[in-house]
């Protein structure tokens, strides 16, 4: 049985979509399709169910998946060991982060960590939150630090390092700027700049004018902190961002306000469950 069918099969049983795991195995949905059915074939058995454009697993399906579990997790447990063998004298830990992990106290800890185990390698890459997860379960990294709002990844395990609230960044002279919280509505006819679809906090802001009764009049969204930052200071308009990242900027040319409701969300170190590597279990 080819390992890669395996981890198709267990990817389509947990998106039942063909687009979605085509996209996270950096493939065809051709491909996907085309590797399904050489595993039915070589089972003799159905593994999906198929109707109006929508997938199932099948009776066969259930009775597979948790025996095709194993045999990836076996295989990543036996590259883990051997790795841990011939790595022994050179500890390298592979992280991949949001860019605003210096706003947080993990980055301190880090910095700690590696002061107290100078044996130790780390590898930093910054790397766009909508990606972060794509890039851990392809093995292009052993650990991340990213932001979560709903984990309920079974196939994860993350230590939650410490809590985020958004606020609203105003101009000094924003008719609210001296409120102590703010409704969002109140809002709802100011230009918002803000972060774009390639950060995990674009929809939960749009969440969040959503639940206040109006759509935002986004004039900016963009992935540069600094700039949307620059931007409010000019009066071009307002933003929702992060208290800890917005807080990083100087208060003195900013008004920062909290919400009267928020969204609940978690900075986590994330990694695979499983065999890791010394240094990773030491980190």
């Amino acid at each position: 049985m080819d390992l890669h069918k395996l981890k198709i099969f267990v990817d389509l049983s947990h998106t039942l979509n063909y687009t979605d795991t085509a996209e996270n195995l950096f493939t065809t949905q051709g491909n996907i399709s085309k590797q399904i059915l050489a595993m039915e074939k070589e089972l003799g058995v159905s593994l999906f169910k198929r109707a109006h454009r929508k997938i199932e697993l099948t009776q066969q399906g259930e009775i597979v998946l948790p025996y095709a579990k194993k045999v990836i997790q076996d295989y990543s447990d036996l590259l883990v060991n051997l790795n841990d063998f011939q790595d022994a004298k050179n500890l390298t830990i592979e992280m991949h982060t949001i860019p605003t992990m210096p706003s947080y106290k993990s980055f301190n800890m880090i910095t700690q960590f590696l002061q107290k185990h100078p044996e130790v390698h780390m590898q930093l890459r910054e790397e766009e939150s909508y990606n972060l997860l794509t890039s851990l379960k392809a093995g292009k990294c052993e650990i991340i630090f990213a932001r979560t709002f709903d984990f309920d990844d079974e196939s994860l395990e993350r230590i939650v390092m410490e809590d985020d609230d958004f606020v609203a960044v105003l101009p000094k002279n924003h008719p609210y700027a001296g409120a102590e919280k703010i409704d969002l509505q109140k809002l709802k006819n100011d230009r918002f700049l803000i972060l774009g679809p390639t950060t995990n906090l674009y929809e939960p802001v749009l969440k969040l004018c959503r639940n206040a009764g109006f759509k935002p009049q986004i004039t900016y969204e963009g992935t540069r902190v600094d700039l949307i930052m620059q931007m409010v200071q000019n009066n071009m308009g307002i933003s929702v961002m992060m208290a800890k990242t917005a807080r990083n900027f100087n208060s003195d040319e900013f008004s920062f306000v909290p919400l009267t409701t928020n969204i609940a969300n978690s900075l986590c170190f994330i990694r695979l469950k499983g065999q890791h590597s010394s240094a990773n279990n030491m980190f």
